[in-house]
């Protein structure tokens, strides 16, 4: 007979819960709950789970107690739902050589079965959405992993370590494959040198990469994932497809050869670091659709000078592009709401910066924040229209500021006044001819010279 032990308490616990799709990374902390309930569930009569429940009802697996071979995990205790595998219930049992895992389980939370070194093959119920960090991490005789179809990511470190593991499906639908999730398994050694693919996921690029490469990569790739081709000095250009979504934080990090990079529209996200300290890199195109710019892209681009910028950018985020000395100028696009402190610190050749339109502060939040252009060249001067936020943010900031020539709208419209039947004036005439053309002229902007 299984026997529950039951113990009231209330215990306040928080945590976070990093959650991706493949158009934008997010990070968002878990809402602080309370523990109302805990207690030991016997499984047999040597081996038990202790278990807490929280005042939502969840029932969480917190340890393990016992040396059985095969662990089967309960999907109800007391008639509630076990919902979460917290992330030592299983750490380090090495006797055990199967789990399963009951369809009631919705997280697996990272480390959770670290060091089952007995561990031999797993199967993930489909109520599972994704792999947490370092969840199978050094289960050295794990040999195959089954993935439900809906899995969107696996986290860091995942199945490093993995030695043996040699069969695991990677679904369609997954999103991202996170840093060295599958660092030193059979599965990786076993891939030929060169762009490793998974699914829709360009993992990593393998081996030494010759000199004086060209990297195309192939349609169908729609992630390109963390720290894809990190320190890839000898990549000279890389072609981006339509189709990619998301470009991984540290994907192209410290690739020095890289000279010219366009940014395809469909990508959402340029991730942390993407293209940080490729400092070969003298010209960039970012194409209508991409919106979001993380921390430090670009940073350390020693050698950018051109930069075009797509009017459907919404954020810059810190240090997007600081250290970029070689930077002179750049035009902010109107779409832009926000630009983080330190986006462009370090450019200390920057002497223009043009912001012809850009979102107004709202609810004490800034949308150009105070130190953005810290250490920029002395000359530094901002071009906008008058009266608008970018005056505003100059004057504050002691930037010069040199107003541009408004926008004009001049409307002509030519009427006859003579009906060609009648002769008549006013409504009647209009009711026999119609209304005449009019003629719309819209006189361009003129920018200030310097």
């Amino acid at each position: 007979m299984k026997k529950a032990i039951s113990l009231i308490t209330s215990i306040t616990v928080a945590g976070s819960l990093i959650v991706f799709n493949a158009n934008s990374l997010e990070c968002s902390a878990v809402t602080a709950y309370t523990i109302v309930e805990e207690g030991t569930y016997a499984l047999d009569d040597s081996s038990s789970v202790d278990y807490k429940v929280t005042d939502s009802g969840e029932v969480i697996i917190s340890k393990y107690n016992g040396n059985a071979a095969e662990v089967k995990i309960p999907s109800e205790i007391n008639g509630k739902k076990v919902e979460t595998i917290s992330g030592t219930a299983f750490r380090d049992c090495t006797e055990m050589t199967s789990v399963t895992i009951p369809d009631s389980v919705s997280r697996i939370a990272g480390g959770a079965f670290k060091g089952c070194t007995g561990l031999t093959s797993v199967t993930i119920p489909d109520s599972v959405p994704h792999i947490d960090d370092e969840t199978f991490k050094d289960c050295t005789n794990l040999k195959s992993v089954i993935l439900p179809e809906n899995i969107r990511y696996i986290g860091f470190n995942a199945f490093e370590n993995c030695t043996e593991l040699d069969t695991i499906n990677i679904p369609e639908n997954i999103e991202m494959i996170l840093r060295d999730a599958f660092k030193n398994t059979k599965w990786y050694d076993d891939q030929p040198d060169g762009l490793v693919i998974a699914a829709h996921v360009l993992y990593k690029y393998k081996g030494a990469m010759p000199e004086n490469t060209s990297v195309d990569i192939p349609e169908g790739v729609r992630v390109i994932n963390f720290n894809a081709f990190e320190n890839c000095a000898n990549m000279t250009s890389v072609t981006i497809p339509e189709g990619v979504a998301d470009i991984g934080s540290y994907a192209f990090k410290g690739c020095t050869g890289l000279t010219s990079l366009t940014i395809p529209g469909t990508v959402k996200m340029i991730g942390a670091s993407a293209f940080a300290d490729c400092t070969g890199l003298t010209s960039l195109t970012i194409n209508e659709g991409v919106e979001n710019i993380q921390n430090a892209a670009f940073d350390g681009c020693t050698a950018l000078n051109s930069v075009k910028l797509a009017k459907s950018i919404k954020i810059i985020c810190s240090y997007a592009f600081s250290n970029c000395t070689s930077l002179t100028e750049v035009a902010i696009p109107e779409g832009v709401e926000s630009i983080s402190n330190n986006a462009f610190t370090g450019c200390s050749n920057l002497a223009k910066v043009t912001i012809p339109k850009i979102k107004e502060s709202t609810e004490g939040i800034d949308t150009i924040e105070k130190d953005v252009f810290l250490d920029c060249s002395p000359n530094l001067t901002i071009y906008g229209y008058k009266g608008t936020l970018a005056e505003r943010y100059a004057k504050d900031n002691n930037i010069k500021f040199s107003a541009l020539d408004p926008v004009v709208t001049t409307t002509t419209a030519k009427t006859k006044t003579n009906s060609p039947k009648t002769g008549d004036r006013g409504a009647a005439g209009f009711a026999v001819i119609g209304i005449a053309a009019a003629a719309i002229f819209v006189i361009s902007r003129k920018k200030h010279k310097i």
